[in-house]
């Protein structure tokens, strides 16, 4: 298990301006720009997202404003922080419209063919135990919370990520009232 702190993502801006996305975790690939990545990403404004072809993605609204997602010209699908998970593919094109303000988002990319992902929002009260159930799980915070695991006891924040945790790792995150986190699990075939 590693813990990768908010403060230590890497911060890329986008080159529509748009907003910036910080790297939180990435395994490259042999021809290809990422076996899987996962990012944070702030959108400042209203435009489209890039395009990754064979890339299967999924992204959830953090915290801020809702933002609507029009992928391939359909109806709008709209993202909040109390929503689901959306996924779509790499390669469709997608507009992201925002209010006044901006909003982060988590978003998970994988190599269509070579990986696959879930995310998954938990919510809680209390404890919750987690235990990894995909080749590598991570956990993405989006709050104080203790993590207690076999070597000891860690209090995160918002953005820190619980990285590397192999199926069968086990974990409890301790919240000090309602608490909301997202589980993304990755397999390799």
């Amino acid at each position: 298990m590693r813990i990768l702190r908010a403060a230590d993502h890497k911060a890329m801006p986008w080159k529509n301006g748009g907003g910036v996305t910080r790297e939180v975790a990435l395994a490259p690939a042999e021809g290809a720009a990422f076996l899987w990545r996962l990012s944070l990403a702030t959108i400042r404004e209203s435009g489209p997202f890039s395009t990754f072809a064979g890339i299967d993605r999924t992204i959830v609204a953090l915290r801020g404003n809702a933002v609507d997602l029009m992928v391939d010209g359909a109806p709008a699908t709209r993202l909040t922080a109390a929503g689901e998970p959306f996924a779509f593919a790499g390669e469709a094109a997608v507009e992201a419209r925002i209010g006044d303000g901006e909003t982060t988002d988590l978003n998970i990319m994988t190599l269509r063919g070579h990986a696959r992902h879930v995310m998954k929002r938990i919510a809680w009260s209390g404890d919750y135990s987690v235990t990894g159930e995909h080749s590598y799980t991570m956990v993405v915070l989006t709050g104080s919370v203790a993590v207690v695991e076999a070597d000891g006891s860690h209090m995160l924040a918002a953005d820190d990520v619980i990285a590397d945790l192999l199926a069968g790792d086990e974990l409890t995150l301790i919240g000090s009232g309602p608490s909301v986190a997202y589980l993304v699990g990755i397999d390799i075939p």
